[in-house]
């Protein structure tokens, strides 16, 4: 065989060899890349699913009443409801105030309470605690959660719900109700290791009676703290312990 002829062979051995790797790369590219497009529907349907779920989810709620949302009393591991005698009735102050009990149900507070007509708060738009107590002087209930509920999706769903249905009800006194985190920085963990507490500010007068005289009646702090959200212990908290059992409840009374 002539040189030439061996060269000859040699370059097509070579461009062979080179059109087998190219096509082998075209065969491993399109592989990886059909192996990506799978992996990203996966993705995008396990994402339609979760959001499609979270709206089902949601608009189910809707549905419901307020005792029907989040779990029974009986199944929320609540506690009894804990009472102390309480003070605070005016005492304003614009410092941090380091509550006896935690969460707070009484107190020197800040000289303004919470806006009405927010019924839910997240860690990043809550006022101070001690706003939100001038609030209870006030007669409305606060709802304090922890961040292993902050952290959980559905008891989150739960309590936006919750506070739709209260933000449904407009000024109406009797839905004076605020839903509000309790973090590490605030004070010490919800008592009994749970993790919603619910609170009130009562003067054991669950009917208004306008004031005989100029003295402070007693009052007391009641507290109920529970595993997980219930609106049917909401709900009958806040019928036990109404707007008017409160130091200042009888605001909403005045001028009407």
């Amino acid at each position: 065989m002539s040189k030439s002829n061996k060269n000859r062979d040699r370059r097509e051995h070579i461009e062979q060899m080179r059109r087998q790797a190219q096509a082998s790369e075209r065969r491993r590219t399109l592989a990886v890349v059909a192996a990506c497009v799978v992996v990203a529907l996966i993705i995008v349907g396990v994402a339609a699913y979760t959001i499609l779920q979270d709206r089902q989810r949601k608009e189910a709620l809707k549905g419901k009443s307020l005792s029907e949302i989040g779990a029974d009393a009986n199944g929320a591991g609540c506690t009894s409801i804990q009472e102390e005698p309480a003070s605070g009735q005016g005492q304003h102050t614009t410092d941090k105030v380091d509550y006896k009990i935690q969460p707070p149900s009484y107190g020197a507070h800040n000289p303004s309470p919470a806006e009405a007509g927010i019924h839910l708060y997240s860690k990043d738009d809550r006022p101070e605690v001690e706003r939100l107590v001038h609030n209870l002087e006030h007669g409305w209930t606060i709802v304090w959660y922890d961040d292993s509920i902050a952290a959980a999706d559905a008891q989150m769903q739960v309590l936006e719900a919750t506070a739709e249905k209260f933000d449904a009800q407009g000024n109406e006194p009797r839905y004076n109700m605020i839903i509000a985190p309790w973090t590490a920085d605030d004070g010490s963990p919800i008592p009994d290791g749970k993790h919603v507490a619910f609170t009130h500010w009562s003067i054991h007068q669950p009917t208004y009676k306008p004031p005989t005289s100029n003295a402070s009646p007693p009052s007391f702090g009641e507290s109920l703290y529970c595993d997980r959200f219930s609106g049917d212990a909401l709900d009958s908290f806040m019928k036990k312990y109404p707007y008017d059992d409160a130091p200042e409840g009888y605001l909403w009374h005045q001028g009407g």
